[in-house]
């Protein structure tokens, strides 16, 4: 990762003009200072990513301002360089946390390596920041893939694009396991050693999506006190997950566009162009092409990211990979909570194939976690630790003016749209439920072939 801000402190004119020459040749564009005054005033008015700073200054010690630039600027690198070196000074600079202690007159080739540690070391603190989110994020159970001929089909896609570079677009409803089956391609690229990183455009607001993509630059925007790199950056060299890539507004799709053709960008509130090596995965649990239709998705952006697609089956679609799954979970869930080894019998099998798993597998893993937590040492697993519906009991129906609940809640749906004149945002708030929950409710009643708008 590139370090772009850079100030070298020294009060020796011939010094820094050929430190300042060196970090040019090398493609930075550094700025110098003779005295820790001056110093001072360009951390008010920027952050740094690297200070590269003498010990014995005019107006001061180098390592005593060093340890102000800790406080005032704590992701800024120290890096130390002296004509006078002595054992008491780099323990004193090692204590500091410097990065590096450089003894006068900087050797070119060491001052090179310093630079090359130096970014080495950014990229992995960038992707370590991410990488720990998603690991917070991510479920604690694996996921088995399952033997049915609907998942086979998706492995063999997998097979084949996995050692390509290919963009690729996941589909399939919310909980079957698309970020999976990207985390799977990735891992079988030539690009597996480089980082993996996801954004989630449904949990972002649409208003921080453009910084969460490029980042921003100090003062780009309210509370923008630093600048920071976004995940297109971070991602460089590996790929880049899309999560919901449908919830992505209009402004910003031109934008994204633009990269996935041209591979570059501008951060917000910046003017340099960052040239990237990203390989863009996809996902989606809606109709991208009926969101093209409806003018909400623009096309070119969809054929862009449409260059292979992946669908992903509901669980409901995949036979008895229903049960194999729930036995992984049940392996996996045993040995987190520390119990004894249980096992399924047939009365909760048939029940996991009866049920139609609207959540997919994200609902049948949490429905295996708690009957895991309720079931008895004593009985062992049994059909009342779960939660979900017994469908082969006698449930009597329940109507209101002849109605059931489905059938109402259409009504309500269609009516609201009609009275708000079409206006999804506005149906949703009325109603009170999130705009999401209308869209995903929309796009059941037209594969129901329900007319609502």
């Amino acid at each position: 990762m590139k370090l772009e801000k850079i100030l070298v402190l020294d009060d020796e004119d011939g010094v820094r003009a050929v430190m300042t020459d060196l970090l040019r040749e090398m493609g930075y564009s550094p700025l110098a200072v003779g005295t820790i005054h001056q110093a001072r005033g360009m951390l008010k008015q920027e952050s740094y990513d690297l200070i590269l700073s003498d010990v014995r200054l005019s107006d001061g010690n180098g390592l005593d301002f060093l340890q102000e630039v800790r406080q005032i600027q704590p992701q800024a690198r120290l890096v130390v360089m002296t004509g006078f070196g002595s054992l008491d000074s780099a323990v004193e600079a090692i204590r500091l946390g410097v990065f590096d202690y450089l003894v006068k007159p900087v050797n070119v080739s060491r001052l090179k390596v310093t630079m090359e540690r130096l970014e080495q070391f950014q990229q992995l603190q960038s992707e370590n920041t991410y990488l720990r989110r998603e690991v917070n994020e991510r479920a604690t159970a694996d996921i088995e893939w399952g033997r049915s001929p609907a998942m086979g089909r998706v492995r063999e896609l997998i097979e084949r694009l996995g050692t390509t570079d290919a963009t690729v677009m996941i589909e399939g409803e919310s909980g079957t396991g698309k970020e999976v089956v990207a985390r799977e391609l990735h891992a079988r690229s030539v690009r597996s050693t480089q980082p993996f990183i996801r954004v989630n455009c449904a949990a972002i607001p649409a208003t921080l999506l453009e910084s969460e993509f490029f980042g921003h630059e100090k003062g780009a925007f309210t509370g923008a006190v630093q600048r920071r790199e976004g995940r297109f950056e971070v991602a460089h060299g590996g790929t880049l997950l899309l999560d919901e890539i449908s919830e992505i507004p209009p402004d910003l799709q031109v934008k994204l566009l633009r990269v996935l053709q041209e591979r570059e960008f501008e951060r917000v509130g910046g003017n340099k162009t960052i040239a990237v090596d990203v390989r863009v995965l996809a996902t989606t649990n809606r109709n991208l092409k009926a969101e093209v239709k409806a003018g909400r998705f623009r096309e070119d952006l969809y054929y862009r990211l449409n260059v292979v697609p992946i669908e992903i089956p509901p669980l409901r679609e995949r036979g008895d990979d229903v049960v194999r799954l729930a036995e992984h979970f049940l392996e996996s869930f045993t040995r987190k909570h520390g119990k004894t080894r249980m096992t399924l019998n047939a009365a909760i099998k048939k029940s996991l194939l009866s049920y139609s798993w609207p959540g997919n597998v994200r609902e049948l893993q949490n429905a295996m976690e708690r009957a895991v937590i309720l079931a008895s040492p004593e009985k062992g697993l049994t059909l009342d630790d779960f939660a979900f519906p017994h469908l082969d009991a006698e449930v009597p129906a329940i109507s209101v003016e002849g109605k059931n609940l489905a059938e109402l809640e259409f009504e309500a749906i269609r009516s609201g749209l009609r009275q708000c004149r079409g206006n999804r945002t506005h149906t949703a708030a009325a109603l009170g439920i999130s705009l999401r929950t209308l869209r995903n409710k929309l796009v059941l009643y037209k594969k129901e072939g329900k007319e609502v708008e």
